[in-house]
């Protein structure tokens, strides 16, 4: 006999459903949470772990930057220490040059020089984070020119004022194109120190030399052109009544002067850019590799620096961009510290990253620190002391102030991201919460029901059950064969 009924049938599947209902409104109370599995709500928890991603992403961000901030604050510690050591220099060495001070106390102050300097060597080297270096000088670089008034400056200084008529100004130049040769703009600035000397290449691309007190007939200028989109190295040498232009370390036009003198008129070295009131000269392009040296090289010199053996004799100024503190200070690598500051967007452009790279959550942040040595602060060689040489400890100071205000600009940067991190991270768990938490009153009040319904529904099934079980009890009872 069959029994067929489907409100029963339906009946366990109600409760079934009713069953799992409620062990999971039993999780919601005891975890807190709206969402513990992906059969709960899956585009939610699809969304809430992607935010929980993201949370754990600043999270290491926050522990990257915080590393940054270390490293920084370690060399602005460093640095801080080398300018307090070089301001012990320079009061050792104003009382040096006091006309009171005996051979005796210039002997001592000359030791203790030596021993200052050494510990400014120390503070360099032991310049590191985690054992890692934190510094570099490895980079290839060339300063790139595109806009107006794109250009470096160096502040007048001792080293930069020729003492002599003779004077060599050479530099590696690729334009990408001419001035346009209007009285303003004639021609594009390598190199010049306003009124004093200059290395320029004119609107038709020959390349043009100037030296205050050689003749009032101005510039001399090439026979040979300085091509578009080609490096090229290009040199000017003053050696008293002479002039000479070479290009590629081979020499293209000699000249005799009517005049040989010089006098130095007080003014910045500029480098791609002249601003004066007679000029508006901008050079765009790349320039790289610069040196002046106050003497005149000869052409076996100025060939053998093109060929990459470079003398050093006389060197005044040298600007190479290898350096990898990028976009904030220029170097001068010839032991003078003759050091650049941009000016517009003048930049330098490289061929790998020597930055510090570190993962915020959202990007990168780079940091970057150029190696510094006693050759650049500009103090190399204290064996004397010279007329300069508390002029040349005034411009190390002032390189190594640049670079502790640096650290700070880097600093609070980082603060700023750090901040930022925080910031969404908190936004970003609220979400989370917001998606994933239960309302535990609401929940338990939907439990209440439920489970009423559940004893409803088992009651029923109760009752219904035993209902059959008695209907088929008395509509089939077993067989007496004995009687047949």
């Amino acid at each position: 006999m069959t029994i067929s009924n489907s409100a029963y049938i339906q009946l366990p599947k109600n409760n079934y459903k009713l069953t799992e209902t409620i062990e999971r409104l039993q999780k919601q109370i005891s975890t807190g949470s709206r969402i513990n599995s992906a059969n709960d709500d899956a585009a939610g928890l699809s969304l809430s772990e992607r935010l929980k991603s993201q949370v754990n992403s600043y999270t290491t961000g926050i522990q990257n930057l915080t590393d940054a901030k270390s490293a920084t604050e370690l060399v602005k510690t460093t640095y801080q220490e080398t300018a307090n050591t070089l301001r012990q220099m320079k009061d050792l060495v104003t009382k040096y040059q006091d006309l009171t001070t005996s051979i005796e106390e210039k002997n001592n102050i000359q030791q203790q020089l030596l021993l200052l300097q050494g510990d400014i060597q120390n503070q360099f080297k032991n310049l590191k984070y985690e054992n890692k270096k934190i510094t570099t000088d490895s980079v290839k670089g060339k300063l790139g020119l595109s806009e107006y008034e794109d250009a470096i400056r160096m502040a007048d200084n001792s080293a930069l004022k020729m003492s002599s008529s003779s004077i060599t100004m050479e530099a590696k130049v690729n334009l990408t194109s001419y001035a346009p040769g209007t009285t303003l703009d004639d021609r594009s600035l390598v190199l010049g120190k306003y009124g004093n000397y200059y290395l320029t290449i004119n609107s038709t691309g020959s390349v043009g030399i100037y030296k205050y007190g050689t003749s009032s007939s101005g510039y001399r200028e090439s026979v040979g052109k300085v091509s578009l989109g080609q490096d090229t190295t290009i040199s000017g040498v003053f050696d008293g009544n002479t002039a000479k232009i070479y290009i590629n370390g081979n020499l293209d036009s000699t000249f005799t002067l009517p005049g040989s003198g010089y006098e130095d008129r007080e003014a910045d070295l500029t480098i791609g850019f002249e601003n004066s009131p007679k000029f508006k000269r901008q050079f765009t392009g790349t320039i790289d590799d610069i040196r002046i040296y106050d003497k005149a090289l000869s052409d076996t010199e100025v060939s053998n620096n093109y060929k990459g053996t470079v003398t050093r004799d006389h060197l005044q100024g040298e600007w190479l961009f290898n350096d990898g503190d990028l976009n904030s200070v220029v170097y001068d690598t010839s032991g003078n510290n003759s050091f650049g500051t941009f000016s517009g967007h003048a930049k330098v452009i490289t061929d790998s990253d020597a930055n510090m790279n570190f993962s915020t959550g959202e990007g990168n942040m780079k940091i970057g620190f150029s190696t510094l040595t006693l050759s650049k602060l500009g103090i190399a060689d204290l064996s004397q002391i010279q007329s300069n040489t508390s002029d040349k400890l005034n411009r190390a100071l002032d390189l190594i102030s640049s670079e502790i205000a640096k650290t700070e600009a880097f600093t609070h940067s980082i603060d700023s991201r750090i901040e930022s991190n925080q910031k969404l991270i908190e936004k970003y768990q609220t979400s989370v919460d917001d998606i994933r938490s239960a309302n535990t009153q609401e929940v338990s009040s939907q439990l209440t029901k439920l489970q009423m319904q559940q004893d409803t529904v088992s009651d029923l099934l109760e009752s219904i059950q035993k209902f059959n079980k008695n209907t088929i009890s008395m509509l089939v009872s077993p067989l007496d064969i004995s009687k047949y």
